[in-house]
């Protein structure tokens, strides 16, 4: 593999991250002003660089969108115990239903909520939830053990993933999903879940109107969940501990739950936003680098306006790849396979452009040889290394650690695997598709403070101190891992057996059969 010899305009891309993270764009919020600036800056942008079109004759894509808001929580009742909304409880959902009631729902704890063929578990077993309400624990069954050979151990799966625990409930018929939250497994405090899950969420809508997903996405304070354990006749620390080892059998907790709400729905249309180097000799496989170009936008509160403005989460992306498409495109070789630069939509609320796009694609996904996504990048001095996030899935991360080698760097492995953050952007509704995929991701790495007065907060600035010279070092080895697939016949592969490297072998079958 050969460094990319592209120079990095580190100016361009300071202009982008300073634009894109200014107050005139209004925090980038999805379906707002300062959507319609951020798409017709980048759009502006694509079209300025000479890349053709993504989406037949269109930049854009529409992605419909609900805005959904859940109004007047009744409180939780399970048998006599009684749980406040927010302190105690949260719950929202995405069906579209304006009235949403859960009544006298028997409730059932399912250990981790888990049916994981590939490692032989299955939470679910010799019970049906058809219609009940299943209470589970966070992350999975090797956090809790530390034992790597039981899941992958201290790294969470996705099966450790919220989002994973829902879905699967769905699939076995069950109306409503209680997660137990403890902040060490979760990987962030209970003022998290609340902030997240008690106000206006989006969400895709499909044309049942969502009724096949469970009616209520909810988590339960730890504190609720012993008093719910005890009042069963059950102790919680030994419950956990069995759910944790094979043959775990679930537990019907003898109590109904209890709860309603209503929804202010709103329909809208949000845009992904994606332009194309097309390839020269093979110009229907392509090699795709992304950056979601949506922020927290701005709220109205107690009369003040504050913006979040998102610099490093993410506009400090969204001009990595502003920047490594104005390198690439004045690159003197052209490309045989085609480059793909892409910004798309609600990745805050639960990577829902990324996965419209996945699910609605301009090419068949068999012909997507990799997609680089970045989500945060270092905008402070360089560093020695480059950051991992998974082990063992994909050869990309071979691809990668040569990369890292040339530029006299190391491979280091996510610092906080137990927080799953594989499973937490953008390049993740892709690898559901089987499409190799690959996170750079920095935030915080080099700015202990950065997560804990910055993330997600009004203070995530663009700042004219920033060095730059992560960005640099990072640009340039993306940049060479592009040139790499782009000009060369190499397909990235899965590693290991899971469903990912299933839908891969499947898609790759029919495009071979397809082009016989």
């Amino acid at each position: 593999m050969k460094l990319n010899n592209a120079p990095i305009d580190l100016g361009v891309y300071r202009e982008h991250a300073k634009t894109l993270a200014s107050d005139e764009f209004e925090g980038r919020g999805p379906l707002s002003k300062g959507e319609e600036k951020t798409v017709s800056y980048l759009v502006a942008q694509y079209k300025k660089l000479g890349l053709k079109p993504a989406f037949g004759e269109s930049y854009t894509q529409a992605v419909p969108l609900a805005k959904i808001t859940p109004n007047n929580m009744s409180a939780l009742t399970i048998g006599d115990l009684t749980f406040k909304a927010g302190a105690e409880f949260t719950a929202r959902t995405q069906r579209i239903a304006k009235d949403y009631s859960l009544n006298s729902s028997d409730v059932i704890f399912v250990g981790y909520g888990i049916n994981a063929p590939e490692y032989n578990w299955n939470d679910y077993a010799g019970i049906d939830v058809k219609g009940k309400t299943v209470v589970m624990l966070v992350n999975d069954p090797g956090f809790a053990s530390k034992d790597p050979a039981l899941f992958q151990g201290n790294a969470m799966t996705y099966y450790g993933r919220w989002t994973y625990k829902y879905e699967e409930a769905a699939r076995q018929g069950a109306e409503a999903v209680f997660i137990v939250h403890e902040t060490m497994p979760a990987g962030y405090g209970w003022g998290v879940v609340e902030n997240s899950n008690s106000n206006t969420k989006f969400s895709l809508v499909d044309e049942e109107n969502n009724a096949s997903q469970v009616g209520v996405m909810g988590w339960l304070h730890l504190n609720a969940a012993r008093q719910l354990f005890e009042k069963a006749g059950l102790d919680y620390g030994e419950l956990k501990d069995k759910a944790s080892k094979p043959g775990f059998i679930p537990i019907e907790l003898k109590a109904k739950a209890s709860l309603s709400f209503t929804n202010t729905i709103e329909h809208a249309e949000s845009q992904n936003v994606a332009g194309i180097l097309e390839g020269t000799t093979k110009p229907d496989e392509w090699v795709m680098l992304h950056a979601h170009w949506d922020h927290l936008g701005k709220v109205e509160k107690n009369g003040q306006t504050t913006i979040y403005n998102g610099a490093v989460d993410n506009a400090s992306g969204v001009a990595g790849v502003l920047t490594l498409a104005d390198a690439l495109t004045k690159a003197e070789k052209r490309f045989s396979r085609t480059l793909m630069f892409s910004a798309f939509t609600a990745e805050e609320t639960g990577l829902l452009g990324a996965d419209f796009f996945a699910n609605n694609p301009p090419i068949s996904t068999s012909k997507m040889v990799a997609f680089l996504n970045i989500d945060g990048m270092n905008v402070n001095d360089g560093v020695d290394y480059i950051l991992q996030y998974g082990e063992g899935y994909l050869s990309i991360e071979d691809d990668l650690a040569n990369a890292a080698a040339l530029q006299g760097r190391t491979v280091k492995m996510d610092p906080r695997p137990q927080n799953g953050l594989f499973f937490r952007s953008d390049h993740f509704a892709l690898a559901k598709q089987g499409v190799p995929s690959i996170l750079f991701m920095s935030l915080g790495d080099t700015d202990p403070s950065f997560i804990t007065k910055r993330y997600h907060k009004a203070d995530d600035d663009y700042l004219p101190s920033w060095t730059l010279g992560g960005v640099e070092q990072d640009l340039s080895l993306i940049g060479s891992m592009l040139t790499y697939y782009a000009r060369g016949d190499v397909w990235p592969y899965w590693k290991r057996e899971s469903d990912f490297k299933a839908k891969r072998l499947q898609s790759l079958s029919e495009r071979e059969t397809s082009a016989k």
